[in-house]
């Protein structure tokens, strides 16, 4: 499956053949896609219908997160999504891939059928941590949320 990642700034589209290269080539370090050609934001569109008749999910793929090792076959990682082209992140998207391809397997892309990614809980917190760096979520709304399940 390829990907198509369109430019925020000069509107050129860039293509990435498949998971393994949107991850490792079309990233700054933070996660943000960028766009090739001026390295400016870049983002994926994507469209899905949903169960409810005449319903869609329209999200827009701003980014990603790993959340293992380069080395390790299984890769869950998080795509940043928005609502809209160029507002805030409103949620993480759970999928991971699995690269088989130099024992004579093949490139598995998982965030359907085959169910999301199952993550150790210090993932979790690696994953919230990077979420407050990259301007996400702040350390304030992390507090907040934490003092109110301390309350109950």
């Amino acid at each position: 499956m390829g990907w198509s990642l369109k430019c925020s700034a000069c509107g050129k589209t860039t293509g990435a053949r498949n998971i393994v290269d949107l991850l490792d080539n079309h990233r700054d370090e933070s996660g943000w896609f960028r766009c090739s050609y001026c390295d400016k934001p870049a983002y994926i569109e994507k469209s899905f219908d949903l169960q409810e008749p005449g319903e869609i999910w329209e999200p827009f793929l701003r980014g990603a997160i790993s959340l293992a090792n380069k080395e390790e076959t299984y890769q869950p990682f998080v795509f940043l999504v928005s609502g809209k082209q160029a507002s805030e992140i409103s949620g993480v998207w759970f999928s991971y891939y699995k690269d088989l391809r130099i024992s004579g397997g093949r490139l598995k892309l998982g965030y359907g059928p085959g169910g999301p990614p199952v993550l150790d809980t210090s993932t979790v917190l690696d994953l919230l941590g990077k979420l407050i760096e990259i301007g996400c979520l702040t350390k304030n709304e992390v507090t907040r949320k934490l003092d109110l399940l301390k309350s109950k």
